[in-house]
């Protein structure tokens, strides 16, 4: 499941009050800065985005700027919020639910009617916030993880997006980037792959096709 257009959709009040929900939980009360003042930064970065498109200057007032460095924290501590409350109300629960900031990954073992009536739920449950969703008995991709189900086991590979051009850094040796993140490139890509694939077949022939 994926969270349509999260960092805009997140309403001020509720994001702020998560934020502050989570900080006051989890933030020794004695440091410093409090997490009132942090509250309060986290409100003028929300309030006061100012923007210019085409020749007109607008103001943002609603969600968080994609471009935000604050977005990707604040997104993940209103839907920790979101996700528990949502959880809890549901009549029937998923047997996994696993998240990274706007992506779901979940394994449901009630039954496809009752997967449809959660899939409702969810949807029904906040106002702005609304999950599209992929769903397969035997294979699904998460992030940069294509997860497979044979004889009740779970199997691992890369899965790369259709829009995926593969265009890496190596294929223009010429650049002016420095030396040493040229040659981190493969180690880097090799290294995810080693944890991603999870049978030796399926990562040899991913790394024979990077070399």
């Amino acid at each position: 499941m994926d969270v349509s257009a999260l960092y805009t959709n997140i309403p001020h009040k509720e994001g702020i009050g998560a934020s502050k929900s989570a900080l006051e939980k989890w933030r020794d009360p004695n440091s410093t800065p409090s997490s009132a003042f942090l509250c309060d930064l986290i409100e003028v970065i929300l309030t006061c985005n100012c923007f210019q498109f085409a020749d007109d200057t607008w103001l943002q007032v609603h969600g968080a700027a994609m471009d935000t460095c604050m977005a990707p924290s604040y997104a993940n501590l209103f839907m920790g919020e979101l996700e528990d409350k949502l959880l809890a109300s549901a009549a029937t629960k998923p047997k996994i639910w696993l998240r990274c900031i706007d992506d779901i990954f979940l394994i449901w073992t009630h039954g496809r009617s009752n997967l449809d009536t959660f899939i409702a739920h969810a949807n029904n449950f906040h106002p702005s916030m609304k999950f599209s969703s992929t769903i397969s008995s035997s294979h699904v991709p998460f992030l940069d993880v294509m997860i497979c189900l044979s004889d009740g086991i779970l199997h691992t590979d890369l899965y790369s997006k259709p829009t995926d051009t593969f265009n890496y850094l190596l294929r223009h040796w010429a650049s002016c980037h420095p030396y040493h993140t040229k040659m981190n490139i493969p180690y880097s890509l090799a290294f995810c792959l080693i944890r991603i694939c999870s049978s030796e077949e399926a990562l040899t022939n991913i790394l024979r096709q990077l070399s």
